[in-house]
């Protein structure tokens, strides 16, 4: 069907294996509990949030290039070849020269970023392992560019249990607390640095080379995304240091334990997103009516899909957090549906900027949403976090993620329309959030600082409830879709395009 099954399971692998890459530190928070303070997990997060905007500006956002000319390059080996050299040289070069510059700076850096974090060993360990973590970030993009789904997987699997196991020593056995964390993240990815080069060698994709050309054909593409993608790092950092600022590094550590959970969702999203953009590229290469029509159709079913993910986690974060932490971690809890929402309303930002990162004129106009998004997230999150701590910021994230989806619906109108319709989409995850308000209420007013098993239970039947829900709202057409899926060879026929229609409509 148009490819939609390659979708759905390059979907399910890239979210198991970036939940595994990213969410590493919520898969070990039992771990980091007992043997991290709250003051430790704040330290890890503010440095880690600064790194993230480090890594952007080192690798210039070409890992988007990766994947949006690997369709261009792929029938020529060669010059894919020297793509992929001439990209990891490039980004080596420039991950040495920034992280020079932070050392010789180190004064002035710890003064403005890290107020209350020793330079050395923290941020220097924290450096060490920027470049190192950029080639494996474009190793990841090459596999995702050529929908190597099993394989990718395979390795993130390998991975995750490295860093896991390694961490656990470090902190457990040898009590090295934040270092620990920060080395064992910099040996992973050292280790897989080396890896990646030897297999692109290996498989025949990549030459060592430095092709001006090619690089200033990628810069072009990749440098107004830059904006885009660093905005939205900075924002988070910022909400970081203003909470550090404005109270302590124990409430950033209660924070950003919460932000691993609204990550889930995000995660979740952003991986079933980069099985999804290959797709939906080459069906807007088709220029076929009714491939946009399917385009819409399974757009819809993701979102239905996505939604079930916001319901579960703002649900059962409390009994999740319960389970997972220490009693000092619990309250962070609380904070956990509000960044749930705004995760959830980003979920309509993904399928509409793929039409901007589509139309390549469109591209270096991204940073239009994404830097007015941020710059709203630092403003609103510098006057709330004085007054609300956590509860400001996470709001001030809300409001950002609202304003920058609104611009990128606008912005796409101007390009393209495949059939996306922002007020169906609202139908789909409004509902989410009334039942996930109305699964909560015994959360916030009687257990909010005790689990309760009634008060589980009560929260089982209310997505139970919302289960039926969907299911009522939608069996007839996913009765539709079956019948399609079966009879996938009448879509070129003036009766495939009729049922497409029905389902669209």
């Amino acid at each position: 069907m148009h490819g939609i099954k390659k979708v759905l399971e390059n979907s399910i692998l890239y979210t198991f294996s970036s939940l595994l890459v990213k969410a590493i530190n919520f898969l070990l928070l039992p771990i980091y509990t007992i043997y991290l303070t709250p003051t430790d997990y704040g330290i890890i997060n503010l440095i880690s949030g600064f790194t993230s905007v480090l890594s952007i500006i080192i690798m210039f956002s070409l890992h988007a290039a990766i994947v949006r000319f690997y369709v261009e390059f792929k029938s020529d080996r060669e010059k894919l070849k020297r793509f992929h050299g001439t990209v990891i040289v490039f980004v080596f070069i420039s991950g040495c020269t920034f992280v020079l510059l932070m050392l010789t700076f180190r004064n002035y850096v710890t003064e403005l970023l890290f107020a209350g974090i020793p330079f050395y060993p923290y941020v220097a360990i924290a450096l060490a392992g920027v470049v190192f973590s950029n080639i494996h970030t474009i190793h990841q993009y090459i596999l995702r560019g050529m929908q190597s789904g099993k394989k990718l997987t395979a390795i993130n699997l390998f991975v995750f249990t490295c860093n896991a196991a390694l961490t656990i020593v470090l902190i457990g056995v040898f009590r090295l607390g934040v270092v620990g964390v920060l080395s064992a993240t910099l040996a992973v990815n050292f280790l897989y640095s080396g890896y990646a080069l030897l297999d692109l060698k290996r498989n025949n994709l990549i030459c060592v080379c430095f092709d001006t050309t090619l690089i200033i054909e990628m810069l072009k593409y990749s440098i107004p995304i830059m904006p885009h993608n660093l905005s939205t790092n900075i924002a988070s950092f910022a909400s970081r240091l203003f909470i550090n600022k404005s109270a302590s590094l124990v409430v950033v550590g209660l924070y950003s334990v919460a932000m691993q959970f609204g990550t889930i969702v995000d995660t979740i999203q952003g991986a079933v997103s980069e099985a999804y953009t290959p797709w939906f590229y080459n069906m807007l290469e088709q220029e076929g009516q009714t491939d946009r029509k399917i385009i819409t159709v399974v757009s819809k079913y993701l979102l239905i899909l996505y939604s079930f993910v916001y319901l579960g986690i703002g649900l059962f974060s409390q009994e999740v957090l319960f389970l997972m932490t220490t009693e000092s971690f619990h309250r962070a809890w609380t904070v956990i549906p509000i960044l749930v929402v705004a995760y959830s309303v980003k979920s309509i930002y993904y399928f509409y900027i793929n039409i901007l990162f589509y139309h390549k004129q469109a591209a270096n106009k991204i940073f239009i949403s994404t830097i007015t998004g941020s710059l709203a997230d630092i403003i609103l999150a510098s006057v709330l976090v004085k007054s609300y701590g956590m509860y400001g910021a996470a709001v001030a994230f809300l409001i950002a993620k609202i304003i920058v989806v609104a611009i990128v619906v606008i912005m796409s109108g101007f390009y393209d329309d495949v059939g996306f319709r922002i007020r169906d989409m609202l139908k789909v995850i409004i509902p989410s959030h009334l039942f996930m308000m109305l699964g909560l209420y015994l959360s916030y007013t009687k257990y909010i600082d005790s689990f309760s098993f009634l008060n589980f239970l009560y929260k089982i039947l209310i997505l139970i409830l919302y289960a039926v829900y969907i299911y009522l709202k939608n069996h007839k057409e996913l009765k539709l879709i079956i019948e399609q899926e079966q009879l996938h060879v009448i879509f070129k026929s003036k009766f495939g395009k009729t049922l497409l229609g029905k389902i669209a409509r």
